[in-house]
Parts: structure tokens; sequence; C-alpha cells
């Protein structure tokens, strides 16, 4: 029997028992279309997040107090920027960062509060943090020096709030610690869903965050004593020294606050934030992965379950083509091919059924989806593979069958 006639003979004995083949498909079916799904949105995801950090950009350090280490004398205040500014000349801009949890309302109007995280920083943010305006500007160095009562916010709340992006000019209330700050909206700037924590369409039910950037330090705001900052974020020319200028950047500020020695003050740069989020995606992907591969072993153990009680079914047709001349390696080789094509058909559908599934995830929540070639090529294989590794026992028991012991069988 040639490979053609293989073929035939599979595919006709695949399609006689057309439930049977299919049921015997679904592990396969349901372990590709996993791994496809979550690989496409685990990269996807990925991409997205590098893609918010690249806006943010990789030459962006943001500096900070370790609380565990620090002293109220050791942590950072607004005469550190300037320190920061001129310890390189590859330090472009330096804004400070103060972020806070609060609320956010229309007017008076506590029946439409949502959450809102308010940042306090300068007019050079909007270049370090990678605003995309959609309406209006940012606010100005004069502005913000003169605390104007000031904001820009982003498009989900404007559409939350409003009912519309066009609300230039509009108040809104922000509140914190039981303080409240009428503020004029003068510019609106494009979120991402996912650095919004969740997609669009899911914001009604969950309630996103809305981003609030108000050219104010947070003490005369809302009567807080403190004058201190969290955080600042400096923007470098390049990247090619980065290391050089953290170092220098904690050395000036270890000898500006008297704590040499205690390692009081950390940098973060955005590459390392991306490489975490990337780790953390991997892991869940790995584990998410390796649940579908279980399912796959299963689907596998259920193959060579059916092809065992084919060749019990089929005991008299193999006596009969031995009979007739059919070698071990012909009947061996129908059955093994019957066990590929039935795996490598729930491969195709399992990744067709992924990519779909993917794409309309994306489609709804805003997540990005990206199927890979790559995958898609192994995934196959592998279902090739597993239909090959469980299919080898019963093709091999239907090849050693005794030939007048099957023409016996009832």
């Amino acid at each position: 029997m040639n490979f053609i006639d293989c073929l035939k003979s599979s595919f006709k004995n695949i399609f006689h028992n057309k439930m049977r083949s299919f049921l015997t498909m679904l592990g396969i079916i349901v372990g590709i279309s996993s791994v496809i799904l979550i690989v496409a949105l685990g990269r996807g995801s990925t991409e997205q997040i590098t893609g918010q950090f690249d806006k943010m950009g990789a030459k962006t350090l943001n500096i900070s107090a370790n609380l565990e280490n620090a002293f109220n004398s050791d942590l950072l205040t607004h005469d550190d920027l300037k320190a920061v500014l001129d310890s390189s000349k590859e330090i472009v801009a330096v804004s400070p960062q103060d972020q806070v949890a609060g609320t956010v309302q229309l007017n008076d109007d506590t029946n439409n509060r949502r959450t809102a995280y308010l940042f306090f920083v300068n007019h050079e943010f909007y270049n370090i943090g990678g605003i995309d305006l959609l309406n209006g500007r940012f606010f100005t160095n004069s502005e913000y020096q003169d605390g104007k009562l000031y904001t820009v916010i982003d498009s989900l709340t404007c559409e939350k709030l409003f009912k519309t992006k066009e609300v230039i000019g509009k108040n809104i209330k922000v509140n914190y610690g039981g303080a409240g700050k009428t503020l004029t909206i003068i510019g609106v700037f494009d979120i991402d869903p996912f650095f919004a924590g969740v997609g669009t369409n899911v914001a009604d039910t969950v309630g996103v965050p809305a981003f609030v950037f108000i050219p104010h330090t947070l003490e005369p705001l809302f009567g807080m004593q403190t004058k201190t900052i969290n955080k600042i974020s400096a923007i470098l020319k390049d990247d090619s020294k980065t290391n050089d200028i953290a170092d220098n950047i904690v050395k000036i500020l270890a000898i500006r606050h008297n704590n040499l020695g205690r390692q009081v003050y950390k940098i973060e740069r955005a590459s390392t934030q991306i490489n975490k989020y990337d780790n953390v995606i991997n892991i869940v992907t790995a584990l998410i992965v390796s649940v579908a591969g279980i399912s796959l072993l299963v689907g596998g153990i259920g193959v060579m379950n059916i092809m065992l009680v084919s060749v019990t079914e089929r005991t008299r047709e193999i006596g009969t083509r031995k009979a007739l001349g059919a070698s071990t390696v012909d009947i061996m080789s129908q059955f093994l091919v019957e066990s590929i094509i039935i795996c490598l058909t729930g491969g195709i559908v399992g990744v067709s059924i992924g990519v779909i599934i993917s794409l309309l995830v994306s489609k709804l929540t805003g997540l990005k989806s990206s199927p890979n070639l790559n995958v898609i090529f192994i995934s196959l294989l592998f279902s090739s593979l597993i239909g090959m590794f469980f299919g080898i026992y019963p093709a091999k028991k239907a090849a050693t069958l005794n030939p007048i012991d099957a023409l016996r069988f009832d």
C-alpha cells in the first residue's frame, strides 16, 4: 500500500465515525486553542506594556527614597529637583511626581464620583510621561509656579463623567484627605485601555480610576504640611551612560541629605520595569500553557484509547488484509497515519479557534492580541507528534496480530 492509498483509507475510516473522531479530537482542540489564546494575549500584553514604556521613554529615570531606610531628613524635596537637573549635562528635564489616590466628580455630583490617581507634576512631565494630547494643552512652567487650579485628565474619564471628550474649560472637583478643590480642565490626553487597567467596555462595571495631572504641589492644594515629594523623574538625552548618571545622582542626593553609606535612594529605569512586567507575564503564560499541556496529554491518551478500540473493531479487516499480502509495515502505517491525521486536524481547528477567540477578546476588552506564527507552527508540529506518539502502540498492536486469529475474531 502506497502513502496515497494509506491516506485515503485513513480519511475513510475517520469520516465513517464522524462523532467519535470529533470527540477524540476535542482534547487536542481545547489544548491547542488554549495555548494559542494565552500566548497571543500574553505577547500582545507584553508589546502593549513595552509600547507604553517606550512612549514614556527608556531614557527615563525615576528617583525615590527607600522608606524602610529613610528618616524624615532623607526624603526628597523640591530643592532636590535642581540638584538632579544640574548633576549631569545628559539630563534634559526633571519633574516631581507626587501620586496619591483620591476621587474626582463632576462639580458637586457625588453620585457620579470616580476613584482617581492624582499626579502632582510640573510642566516637564509632558515630555517625560509620554502623554498624547487629544484636546487642549498641557500646563506651562508659569502656571506650575503660580499653582494654577488647572488639570489635564484622561479621555476615558471625560467620556464617563461628561459623556464627551469636548470638555476644555469645564470644571471637575478633586477630593483627597477630606478636602476638595475645583479644577478647570485645560487638556485631555489619550489613555491606553490596558494602561488604565481594564478595557473600555469593561469600565462601566469595574470602575477604571481616573488619571488626573495637576500643576501644583500637594501641600497647599489640600492643606498638607509636608514639603517632601515622593519621586523625581528625569529624562536623559540618551541611555548610553545611564548607570553612571544614576550613581552620580544617588551620590549627590546622599551628600545633600548627609546620609552617605546608608543606601537611602533608589533609581528605577524604564527598561527595568519592562523586564519586571515581561517576567511576570512570561511566568503566568508558562503556568497556563502548562495546564493546557495537560489537556493535550489527556487528549493524546484519548486518541490512543480510541485507536485501540478501532483496532479491536477492525480485527477481521486486518486479518483479511494480511492474508491478502499486506505487510506489517502497511498495517502499522495505516493506523499511525490515521492517528496523526486526527491529532493534526484537531491542532488546525484548535489554532483557528485560538486565533479567533484572541482577536475577539482583543476587540471587546482593548487588550492587544499578537498571534505568533512560530507558536502556531510548533503547536501543529506538537499535535502531529502527539498523534505519532500515542498512535504507535495501537498501530503496533494491529500490525502484530496473527492473521489466522484475526480472521476467526467475531
